[in-house]
């Protein structure tokens, strides 16, 4: 028998000792004489009964991301399922050197628990010897077995000893987990990189906006990126972003109606060039994201209804290297985006309209994706094409989306496309025929017109940081965690409790407090509920809390990115790498 197969005996012989204690107690109830050992049994039963409940809970722990979560009530009940070697060695990997000390207190525990059993004289099947309890006083007396609180007291002393180390090695281990090794180090991705390429996308597509139209929009859509890359040039070409633009057309009433158009932006190379470090993606320009004095977060829809299916939104991130080394001969700059935009027909498949070029005179091609066949429109007077809803699908949902947001936050902070408190109508979701709602959250950026514009931006009030929240865009992300999760916004949430806030930042940080102390890990799991607690205090035990610096993108990417994704794995049984 290996060892992991021991837990799994320990799991099958707790409630039998406890099966033989409730039977025997039975039997002391028919038998006058043995009445004063009743509290006794049943304090017995209490103690195998606790140290069975902190036995199965460290298991717990110590599985979940290795066995999926809807088997992972199955695997804590039925003994044969731990003869399973890709469990165990993924264990193995997880606890590493303490393995073997795991393995010591497990079986530990079972020597103690067969030391009980003999004291039971149980059956080969590990049942009492007699099924009337009517009978006990004889049979008592026949096979000898102990009832006596005092006899398995050294026992339960031993039993208790090895189950809280199997808890504190668990615990220890996970907590972990995120930061040994350099292993996430190694597959934290270049944030810094993904910022600047980030930024020089928003002024290159910003650049291209010509026209005087109010109501230009482009839609991002976020997506976890973990791919490393040596490269700029590589950098470039193994990146394509997924937008869709949103734009205005003259209608015969005068009045104007939203057109969308999805699409890919990839870097067009024209020729070999040498490969640079990883320095300059975009212009040195910084960019100082606005911030509006309130944040309310809300999951948007917009619905596109078609009677044919539309060409599926979900790319893989790591396109071929002929799809993005096109020639640029064929294609010609793009001097305004929205009478492109406008002047297209039907499109084909990945149709590429043209180029946008950057500060660096790069060239950013525009593959224009195939829309559905028709749209449903609403009247100028009607409800806006936008639709708050609660997300209520399914976890693996809810969790797939919170691993883009989070790692989203990393690539977009101090960009233009991401404001440190998001507005309500910042981040939503795309229905479109035959792709799941739910595949990818888009957040959304407003263009204003530039013709007569002097390049000043508009003002935006400012508050003044609170020291309690010591890093807004982390509690902003926490809260938009517990959104996620509840299907609810941070409001509909509050308690009368919550009310009472006065010398905390405010009923936000109250409601979230609350339901990190209370409720988000009952709810939500370890994982997840770790992620928020530490983006809502900002618990990562260091004083630099600069998400601009490497070193702490790092912390947040193990803590919070990759807490997300060990509960996504949870319900997946794959790994993300």
């Amino acid at each position: 028998m290996s060892g992991f197969e021991v837990a799994g005996v320990v799991l099958a012989s707790l409630p039998l000792i406890v099966n033989a204690l409730e039977h025997y107690a039975e039997g002391i109830a028919t038998a006058k004489r043995f009445w004063s050992y009743k509290s006794e049994v049943r304090s017995l039963i209490l103690q195998v009964n606790t140290e069975r409940g902190i036995f199965i809970n460290t298991l717990e722990q110590l599985l979940t991301g290795i066995v999926r979560g809807e088997h992972m009530a199955e695997f804590l009940t039925r003994r044969e399922l731990w003869q399973d070697k890709e469990v165990e060695q993924k264990l193995k990997d997880r606890l590493r050197g303490a393995y073997a000390i795991y393995l010591g207190n497990v079986r530990g525990m079972d020597a103690e628990l067969r030391r009980m059993m003999q004291k039971l004289v149980l059956g080969p099947d590990g049942k009492p010897q007699f099924t009337d309890p009517g009978t006990f006083k004889q049979e008592i007396r026949r096979l000898k077995f102990s009832i006596s609180k005092s006899e398995y007291a050294e026992i339960l002393g031993n039993l208790k000893h090895y189950n809280q180390q199997l808890a504190r090695l668990t615990k220890q281990s996970l907590d972990l987990e995120p930061t040994r090794s350099t292993e996430g180090k190694k597959r934290c991705p270049n944030f810094k990189a993904l910022q600047m390429c980030t930024r020089n996308l928003y002024s290159t597509i910003k650049q291209g906006w010509c026209c005087g139209c109010p109501g230009h929009a482009v839609n991002l859509r976020l997506e976890n990126r973990t791919a490393k890359y040596s490269t700029d040039d590589e950098f470039l070409e193994m990146t394509p972003f997924r937008v869709v633009f949103s734009y205005t057309t003259s209608s015969s009433s005068s009045t104007s109606m939203w057109d969308w158009k999805e699409a890919d932006i990839r870097w067009i190379v024209e020729k070999p060039i040498q490969n640079t470090p990883l320095q300059t993606c975009a212009s040195n320009t910084p960019f100082s994201a606005p911030s509006s004095t309130t944040r309310k977060v809300r999951f948007q829809q917009v619905q596109f209804q078609s009677t044919t299916s539309s060409s599926n939104s979900t790319q893989t991130q790591t396109q071929t290297r002929t799809q993005t080394t096109i020639a640029s001969a064929t294609y010609e700059q793009i001097q305004d985006l929205c009478k492109s935009m406008a002047n297209l027909k039907q499109p084909h498949r990945e149709l590429c309209i043209g180029y946008l070029v950057d500060s660096l005179k790069r060239k950013h091609g525009i593959y224009v994706l195939e829309p559905p066949a028709a749209y449903h429109q609403p009247q100028p007077q009607s409800e806006p094409p936008w639709a708050t809803y609660s997300l209520k699908e399914t976890q693996l949902d809810k969790l797939r989306i919170a691993v883009d947001l989070a790692s989203s936050v990393l690539q977009l902070y101090k960009t233009p496309w991401l404001e440190e408190r998001m507005a309500h109508d910042s981040i939503f979701f795309i229905h479109r025929p035959g792709v799941s709602l739910y595949d990818h959250p888009y957040v959304c950026r407003k263009f204003a017109p530039q013709i007569g514009s002097s390049g000043t931006s508009t003002s935006s009030v400012t508050t003044a940081p609170c020291r309690v929240i010591r890093n807004q865009t982390l509690f902003t992300l926490g809260l938009l965690l517990i959104e996620l999760w509840y299907g609810k916004c941070i409001e509909e949430l509050c308690e009368p409790c919550d009310l009472m806030c006065q010398g905390t930042p405010g009923v936000e940080w109250c409601t979230a407090e609350r339901l990190v102390e209370n409720d988000i890990e009952f709810e939500a799991g370890i994982c997840y509920s770790e992620a928020v607690r530490r983006c809502i205090r900002c618990d990562f035990d260091r004083k630099d809390l600069d998400l601009n610096e490497e070193s702490f993108q790092e912390v947040v990417y193990d803590r919070v990115v990759a807490s997300l994704e060990r509960t996504l794995q949870q319900f997946t049984g794959n790994s993300l790498d």
